[in-house]
């Protein structure tokens, strides 16, 4: 637990203020009890929604689903993502307590998780990423090639919808034959996210689908490994859990983990950066004349641009920087308003290519940091190389204001359109 004065825990769950972070009031409480940042709305409304709850509160109660706390400051979201033994991982959701389904190794805490992770740490290590560049270059290249000559395109329905998918098959080691099968899981599992009842039901026989397909593969390895170097799944199949063999259920539930944290959440922030370049032509103009910029503007855009949030369970009676946490709440460790809190990043709004320092914590700030962050910034980053070799030039192709959905945070479209030869 942190030493801080301001975090203590305490039996009776007492409610006092503290310097630096005074809690709410009853009114204040009442007045922001329900706070929804899941509706469709105009693109970066959700943020600028999210930054107003920021500047107003360190902390509130958002009385959405069963009821959780929010925090909104980056070093108290740090802090909490460090600090498991009060802050577990029993449920990432912070509107599902108790979850039916494990997302592993994301719904396990120290010492197992690494325990899980430690077969797949080299797999997605910077190494292993390095060695496939030039298979995911070819990948990105293809996907812009595909649609140069038309001179327009949706992005998020071709670009970002198709290299997301052909890098994960790659890093799995499979071929890009069920390509277009991912794609439509991904279509259907996103598509649940305003709770519309059919959207729901299309979403869970999507995860049943993507259950089967990894079951009946796991049991082909089983069967008939393939090289353990290469393909994936058959790397797990003979991986240990500390001394004893990784269990099939296991291992299928990190399948299904690894697919949904690899394909949507990397096609929000393909659409955000490609968003961004069609709107600011001068930061376009600067990675067209020198691509060396082209990391550090990705880092921006996950800063300037965050997706997803997470959630913790409380495992104790706390009274964490002045909010009075109980055990069993959930908690959202508001990662879309820590990235851009002013406290950290001068001038948050401005998006900085070249900013330095960027402590961003768009991965997370933990052990549980994501497993494929290096895959995904070798993806974002290539993604703008590939694109800007062959279209150096495009715009926004309506006038019309782009919509983006809430929760993970995604535009719902992004045409574009560009000179041909």
């Amino acid at each position: 637990m942190s030493e801080r004065s301001d975090v203590t825990v305490r039996p009776d769950n007492r409610f006092e203020p503290t310097e630096g972070g005074a809690p709410m009031s009853v009114t204040e409480h009442d007045a922001h009890g329900a706070v929804n940042i899941n509706d469709t709305a105009p693109a970066m409304s959700h943020w600028q929604k999210i930054d107003a709850l920021r500047e107003q509160h360190r902390f509130y109660w958002n009385d959405e689903a069963q009821g959780y706390w929010v925090l909104t400051r980056y070093e108290d979201i740090r802090e909490a993502f460090q600090t498991p033994e009060i802050f577990c991982n029993h449920s990432i959701i912070a509107t599902n307590p108790d979850p039916s389904f494990r997302f592993l190794p994301s719904f396990t805490d120290p010492p197992i998780h690494m325990a899980y992770r430690r077969p797949m740490n080299p797999w997605f290590s910077p190494g292993s990423v390095n060695a496939l560049e030039p298979q995911l270059r070819e990948l990105a290249r293809a996907e812009v090639e595909r649609v140069v000559d038309e001179g327009r395109c949706d992005y998020m329905s071709t670009f970002a919808d198709r290299f997301p998918v052909a890098g994960f098959l790659a890093s799995m080691g499979l071929p890009l034959d069920d390509a277009d099968w991912f794609v439509s899981v991904v279509h259907r599992m996103s598509g649940a996210t305003g709770g519309d009842a059919y959207a729901v039901e299309q979403m869970n026989d999507a995860w049943g689908e993507l259950a089967a397909y990894w079951a009946e593969m796991l049991a082909e390895r089983r069967r008939h490994p393939l090289d353990p170097t290469v393909d994936f799944v058959t790397m797990m199949s003979q991986s240990k859990l500390n001394d004893d063999p990784m269990p099939d259920e296991d291992i299928l539930d990190i399948m299904v983990t690894l697919t949904l944290g690899s394909l949507d959440t990397l096609k929000s922030s393909l659409g955000w950066q490609m968003w961004h370049l069609a709107m600011h032509p001068e930061d376009r103009d600067r990675l067209v004349a020198d691509p060396s910029l082209i990391p550090s503007a990705v880092e921006e855009f996950l800063r300037a641009y965050p997706i997803v949030s997470m959630a913790r369970k409380v495992t104790q009676d706390v009274e964490f920087h002045g909010c009075p946490m109980k055990k069993d709440q959930m908690v959202l460790l508001t990662i879309q308003a820590a990235t851009r809190d002013p406290r950290v990043f001068p001038e948050p709004d401005k998006v900085l290519i070249d900013r330095t320092p960027n402590r961003h914590i768009a991965f997370g700030a933990s052990e549980h940091r994501c497993l494929g962050s290096h895959l995904a910034r070798a993806d974002l980053r290539l993604a703008i190389e590939e694109w800007l070799r062959l279209i150096p030039d495009f715009k926004v192709a309506t006038d019309e204001p782009l919509m983006a959905k809430g929760g993970q945070v995604a535009l719902l479209e992004l045409p574009l359109e560009w000179p041909t030869r």
